[in-house]
């Protein structure tokens, strides 16, 4: 039993120091970024008693960035593809990276080391990803759009997100519904642009009906999403504010135009004109002839 109880105290200091040496607490780093944009690298530690001897940055296996307390000055920049650091606003708990490009993606890893005796060290990581979408910013372009439709026409358009690295996912909605594939015709991503970089098109086929048209309007916006980042465009339909009846059936014409057409007579027409022969009549026989 004293045996037992003297090796649980040898192991003791041991485990004291694996639970409360130095230790990196969190790891900040940029999940998606933009290319252009800065990216602020935190690495929070957790001294438990002992004292930092360094601190060191690295992406993709290489060092970028070095802080020595001791030194003078503390930090130390190194080239590495794809950083570039500002060094006015990087210290002991953050590096800040600008100008990011499509080469700053990859894992950055922080590591720790404590002063003699123990020398403790601890690392984490995370990665980040540049995303490249120089033609999306003001959302994608949607063609296709006519001034106005009539009932029963097809609607026929497409919504093409250009160049981008991923490719965009493009999608259609109304009302904030998504539209059924069965009006939808994917297209598969094109090269476009820079190498790496693609164009996304959907294409939306629907029938105009006054059911799906609101007061003769219909509205739709088409999104492309690169991971957490989305762009939209909106579009609003017509449709002809017509209203269509029966057509009316001329009656056949029996004469052509240069024919006069018949003229019924009336029984008053039809006596005026015995009266006027009469008449002819009587003055042909009453007026003598001239010898």
């Amino acid at each position: 039993m004293a045996t037992n109880l003297l090796g649980y105290l040898v192991l003791l200091p041991t485990l004291q120091s694996i639970v409360t040496g130095l230790k990196i607490t969190k790891v900040d780093v940029p999940r998606y970024l933009m290319v252009g944009q800065r990216a602020t690298l935190g690495c929070h530690l957790a001294l438990e008693g002992e004292v930092l001897y360094s601190l060191k940055w690295w992406k993709d296996g290489k060092q970028f960035y070095q802080y020595i307390p001791q030194n003078k000055p503390p930090a130390v920049v190194f080239t590495v593809d794809g950083i570039t650091i500002n060094a006015a606003k990087s210290g002991l708990t953050q590096v800040e990276l600008q100008d990011v490009q499509l080469s700053s993606s990859g894992q950055y890893r922080c590591e720790v080391v404590a002063e003699a005796p123990t020398f403790n060290t601890d690392v984490m990581a995370a990665n980040m990803t540049i995303l490249d979408t120089p033609d999306n910013k003001r959302g994608p372009k949607v063609t296709g759009i006519k001034p106005s439709y009539r009932d029963g026409e097809t609607v026929t358009l497409n919504c093409t997100s250009h160049r981008s690295q991923p490719p965009a996912i493009l999608t259609w909605t109304s009302g904030g519904h998504e539209i059924s594939e069965d009006h939808l015709i994917e297209y598969p991503p094109t090269p476009d642009g820079e190498p790496g970089q693609m164009t996304s098109t959907l294409g939306l086929v629907l029938t105009a009906r006054k059911s799906i048209f609101t007061q003769g309007v219909l509205k739709l916006r088409c999104s492309a999403t690169i991971y957490e980042y989305k762009w939209n465009t909106d579009v609003t339909l017509h449709l002809d504010n017509v209203t269509y009846s029966q057509p009316h059936h001329l009656p056949t014409l029996q004469q052509t135009e240069s024919a006069a057409p018949p003229i019924s007579a009336t029984p008053g027409v039809q006596l005026l004109l015995q009266l006027l022969l009469l008449l002819h009549l009587l003055l042909g026989t009453t007026i003598p002839r001239a010898t």
